[in-house]
């Protein structure tokens, strides 16, 4: 199968007054087009660190990272930003929902090109189905992952990353998240998690495990 995502070679060091700080120490990650990969460490592990690259929401200090087939490290800001926004989409712990906008507005806030027909019918694809005009606080805190997670699906990506989806969550809720990830990738969506949640671990086909900047698989 064609590798979605691969970084290669990545270190990533911060620097803290007169420190240096090794975030990720020669990191090689690799995610397969169609897959659905759990990654788990204690805070401070580098977990964050990985998100930010595979999301390009950061550029590694070494290392190469190529997205759909297109080296990151070679595309102009602007490029970076067009091929984050269209072919990433991000799920956080906290939802980060607009209160003031509805639940279809929120999905619709990313596009590309707004489209309400397309937002109705993506939430209706995540079990939303009339509670277009709702706003957050009307939701169930379920309900408002699954407009986040609407919001991921708005420009059609390549790439779902999700940062402890189920963080905020009770079980019932957690494992309905798990459930909609999980038939998602089924549809042929490529999926990431990162989480310290061994029961969302288990929804992924393969988990790796992080720990002082380096995964173990």
């Amino acid at each position: 199968m064609t590798d979605i995502l691969d970084i290669k070679g990545a270190w990533k060091t911060y620097k803290m007054g007169a420190e240096e700080i090794n975030a990720l120490q020669g990191v090689n990650f690799k995610v397969e087009e169609g897959s659905f990969l759990a990654v788990m460490g204690p805070s401070g592990s580098g977990k964050s660190t990985l998100l930010h690259l595979a999301g390009i929401l950061d550029l590694p200090t070494k290392g190469e990272i190529t997205l759909g087939g297109k080296k990151v490290n070679e595309l102009s800001g602007k490029e970076q930003a067009h091929l984050r926004r269209s072919q990433i989409g991000f799920v956080f712990q906290r939802f980060n929902l607009l209160s003031q906008l509805t639940a279809l507005e929120n999905v619709m806030l990313p596009m590309m090109k707004p489209d309400k027909k397309k937002g109705k019918e993506i939430l209706d694809r995540v079990g939303l189905e009339g509670k277009y005009h709702r706003l957050p606080t009307q939701l169930s805190g379920g309900e408002e992952q699954r407009v986040a997670i609407a919001r991921s699906l708005a420009n059609d990506p390549i790439l779902i990353l999700a940062d402890e989806p189920t963080g905020e969550l009770d079980t019932k809720n957690s494992r309905m998240i798990m459930d909609l990830l999980t038939e998602l990738n089924k549809e042929g969506m490529t999926i990431i998690i990162v989480t310290h949640d061994p029961m969302a671990a288990e929804y992924a086909q393969k988990t790796v495990q992080m720990s002082d900047g380096t995964i173990y698989e």
